[in-house]
This record gives C-alpha cells, sequence and structure tokens, in this order.
C-alpha cells in the first residue's frame, strides 16, 4: 500500500480510537477498511473490493485470525443474534443479510457490509436499541482488527 494511504488510514484510525460515539467510529474505523482494500485492490465498487479481500492473498485478511480473541468471539456471536438484518434501500425492501456462521470470515463480512449500507444510506437510528448495537459491536470488531493489522502489516 502506499505511504499516503497509510498516512491516512493512520490519521482517520486515530481519531475512531478517541471517538466516544459508537456510530462515528463505526464510520471512521469502515473508512479505514474501504479505503485499504480500495488502495490494495484497485477497484472502485465495493463488490469488486470486497471480492478481492475474499479471494486474493492480502495481509488484511490474514489478520482477521489474530484478533480472533474471546472477546472478539463474544462480540461476533452477538451480532449473529441480532441477525437477520434488512436490506433498507427502496428496491431490496424484505430482502435480509444473515449472519449464521460465525466462524466464516465472508459470512461476518457481508454481514458488517450490510450494516454499513444501511447507516451510510440513512437507515440506522441511533435511538434503535437493535440498530445501535449492530453499530457498536462492529466499530468494535473493525476497530480491533483495522489497529492490529495496521500495526502488522
Amino acid at each position: 500500500m502506499n505511504e499516503n494511504i497509510q498516512t491516512l488510514i493512520s490519521w482517520w484510525k486515530l481519531k475512531g480510537q478517541r471517538e466516544s460515539d459508537p456510530f462515528i467510529r463505526f464510520f471512521l474505523f469502515y473508512m479505514c477498511f474501504d479505503a485499504w482494500i480500495t488502495a490494495e485492490s484497485g477497484e472502485d465498487r465495493d463488490d469488486k473490493k470486497l471480492e478481492w479481500l475474499f479471494t486474493q492473498d492480502n495481509c488484511l485478511k490474514d489478520k482477521w485470525a489474530e484478533i480472533q480473541s474471546e472477546t472478539t468471539k463474544s462480540w461476533i456471536a452477538n451480532l449473529r443474534n441480532l441477525s437477520p438484518i434488512e436490506d433498507m434501500r427502496p428496491k431490496y425492501r424484505g430482502e435480509f443479510t444473515h449472519l449464521n456462521n460465525v466462524e466464516n470470515f465472508e459470512e461476518i463480512i457481508r454481514f458488517i457490509y450490510q450494516i454499513r449500507c444501511n447507516l451510510f444510506h440513512g437507515s440506522k437510528n441511533p435511538m434503535d436499541t437493535k440498530d445501535a448495537s449492530l453499530v457498536e459491536l462492529s466499530g468494535m470488531i473493525f476497530q480491533k482488527w483495522i489497529v492490529w493489522a495496521h500495526h502488522k502489516c
């Protein structure tokens, strides 16, 4: 990854670590994640970037296994307990994303990606307990993963 992108990720990561609002923290760590996979994959569409992450050898994916502590596993299990989540885009209402296998990297990331889509497109309410839990758990997972991978890669 080029030095400029690494510096930007460092900056956003630091802001995310200092942020107390879980919605903003998730947003900041998702920005780090997206910058990373955009830079490494060379792709500009989310589906292509995610496909690269899942199918190609890369340091970010490699570091996922290293963050799998009991704490991280409990966060992921709590996400599963909040599954499924509806795709809130107008043309996709009634379609749901499930998290069934807490050991499946791709399924976990796709589930968090759906949370991201709903949040970024205005369909996550910080006053809704389920929405707040989904965003907070996703943010904690991404924070741990991005901080660790950025340190190690």
